[in-house]
């Protein structure tokens, strides 16, 4: 009995140096930018550090481990608890008769070639705007499925992060230079964003600009590439949304620089759209993809100037994450 008691404990104390050493860490992520990395896992430092703490009761460990414990969940709830109470409260209301249109924002994944599948998902949520990430020329099939519904559309196919595409039942007009959208498949310009304008027939005027970020790491590239969004956003007059893959959880410092550089809200709370698969040998599963349960929030909606009055996930599409589907009005 004592010998499996203490095969528990030492389990048990893994565990809380795994899950509340990096959760105590990311507190100082916004001095240390490396840090910040670990900001990304606050879900699973939160789950994680409770389980510690309550198996370390139970189990009777010594009180520096119960105390560890106990401190690595207060860090991880520090920035998680108020994501996780801010997802709980009421979208706002608009005035009976306000138009609304719906967005659907939606990273396709490299390896998913079942268009057909995707754009059955895309049907089935009606949206008035498409815009996706992670879209390559592999991939041009949806275009031609697409276009009868979603005649005005532009693509951009540059680098691994530049591929992307919006599409819309409304007219828009495109604005953009070769850097901001690039042309040529597989370039040099590793990330790009679309930006383009509506006007709607009460004559309101937004605008809506995606865009697909790179992992967090290298932190250089990753700053700037969120100075190069910030720009363009900032650049952009009146009503506006930011929308797209950024790679990035709302737990982040980084994260949250961006929304404070660019007076945008951020209206995805605590909504995990990634891994919904990853890929994996073929001996491990012949589709050489595994499905799984997702648990970070990289797929965000940035407003300013607009009413979002209902956000979800969307079905499944094969890709590896999961669409952000939302409602919103232009105006307050």
């Amino acid at each position: 009995m004592r010998f499996v008691l203490g095969v528990l404990r030492l389990a048990v104390a893994l565990l809380i140096v795994v899950t509340a050493v990096p959760a105590i860490l990311a507190i100082f992520g916004s001095l240390l930018a490396p840090l910040d990395i670990l900001n990304h896992l606050q879900l699973l430092l939160f789950f994680g550090t409770l389980a510690a703490l309550i198996l370390a009761l139970i189990v009777r460990m010594r009180r520096w481990a119960v105390l560890l414990a106990f401190l690595g969940l207060c860090a991880s709830g520090w920035t998680y608890v108020p994501e996780w109470l801010s997802s709980l409260g009421p979208r706002p209301a608009v005035a009976a008769g306000t138009p609304t249109l719906k967005l659907m924002t939606h990273n396709v994944f490299g390896l998913n070639y079942d268009m057909q599948r995707m754009a059955k998902a895309i049907f089935a949520e009606d949206p008035d705007i498409v815009a996706l990430q992670e879209y390559f020329p592999e991939q041009m099939a949806l275009d031609g499925l697409l276009k009868p519904k979603y005649p005005y559309s532009v693509r951009c196919q540059g680098g691994k992060r530049a591929n992307l595409g919006l599409y819309s039942k409304l007219p828009f007009d495109k604005e953009m230079s070769a850097t901001d959208c690039p042309s040529d498949a597989y370039g040099k310009q590793r990330t790009a964003h679309i930006i383009a304008g509506f006007t709607l027939s009460d004559g309101t005027h937004f605008s809506v600009m995606t865009t697909h970020m790179d992992w967090p790491f290298p932190i250089d590239r990753q700053r700037e590439e969120f100075e190069a969004a910030e720009a363009a956003a900032n650049a952009i007059k009146g009503p506006l949304l930011v929308v797209g893959d950024f790679n990035s959880t709302p737990y982040s410092y980084a994260m949250k620089r961006f929304e404070a550089a660019t007076g945008l809200t951020r209206e995805t709370r605590n909504l995990v759209t990634y891994p919904v698969a990853i890929t994996v040998p073929r001996k491990v599963s012949r589709s050489g993809l595994l499905r799984l349960t997702p648990f970070l929030p990289l797929d965000q909606v940035f407003e300013r100037g607009i009413t979002v009055t209902e956000l979800h996930r969307g079905a499944d599409t094969g890709s590896d994450h999961l669409p952000v589907v939302f409602t919103f009005a232009v105006g307050k």
